[in-house]
C-alpha cells in the first residue's frame, strides 16, 4: 500500500514536470502568433501570467487556443502556396467524408447514433404534446428534432426570411404607431 503511494505520488509529480514544460512551450507559441497578427475565432484568449499554471482542468482550453492558431497558420500558408484547398487544409483528410457526385437524393445522417431510448417518462414540450421520455442525449434531442420537423412542428427559416420577416414586422409595428 505505501508503495502504491509513493509510486502515485511519483506520477502526479511527473505529470506536473510535463504540464510545467508545455506551458512554457505553449505560452511562447503563443505570444508569438499574437505577435503576428493572427486572430481568434473560436477558442477563447487564454491569460499568461505568472500565477498560470496548467493542470489537467485547464490544459484543453489553452491547447484549444494553440490549436486553432496553428490551424489558422496552416491555412495561411496554404493560401500563400496558391492551394486550390486552401480553405480546407487544415482539415484532416480522414475526417472528410468521400462526396458521391451521381447521387440524386441526398441522406443526411446524424453525427452520432439516433437509437430513440424510451425508457425516461415526462416531459411536456412547447407544442402542447405530453412526451414520454426527457431528452438529456445529444442522441436523443436529434431524433425529437427530425419528429418535430418531419410533424411541422417547427419551421426552418433562413437567415434572409428572417431578416424580411423582422423589416415587416418593424414595418407593421410603426404603422400602427401612426394611426
Amino acid at each position: 500500500m505505501k508503495n502504491e503511494i509513493v509510486r502515485s505520488n511519483s506520477e502526479s509529480d511527473d505529470m506536473e514536470n510535463e504540464f510545467k514544460i508545455m506551458q512554457k512551450h505553449v505560452e511562447k507559441m503563443i505570444k508569438l502568433f499574437k505577435q503576428s497578427k493572427f486572430y481568434l475565432s473560436v477558442a477563447n484568449n487564454m491569460t499568461y501570467d505568472e500565477n498560470t499554471i496548467f493542470n489537467e482542468n485547464n490544459v484543453i482550453h489553452y491547447l484549444a487556443e494553440l490549436e486553432e492558431y496553428i490551424s489558422s497558420l496552416i491555412t495561411y500558408v496554404a493560401f500563400k502556396r496558391d492551394d486550390p484547398n486552401a480553405a480546407i487544409s487544415s482539415v484532416p483528410l480522414e475526417k472528410l467524408n468521400q462526396k458521391e457526385f451521381n447521387k440524386k437524393e441526398i441522406q443526411i445522417d446524424a453525427p452520432i447514433d439516433t437509437e430513440r431510448d424510451t425508457s425516461m417518462m415526462g416531459a411536456r414540450t412547447d407544442a402542447g404534446d405530453i412526451e414520454d421520455d426527457v431528452i438529456v442525449d445529444s442522441k436523443q434531442l436529434y431524433m425529437k428534432f427530425l419528429d418535430m420537423v418531419g410533424k411541422k412542428q417547427i419551421n426552418i427559416v433562413h437567415q434572409s426570411q428572417a431578416k424580411r420577416d423582422q423589416a415587416n414586422s418593424h414595418l407593421n409595428k410603426t404603422g400602427d404607431n401612426d394611426n
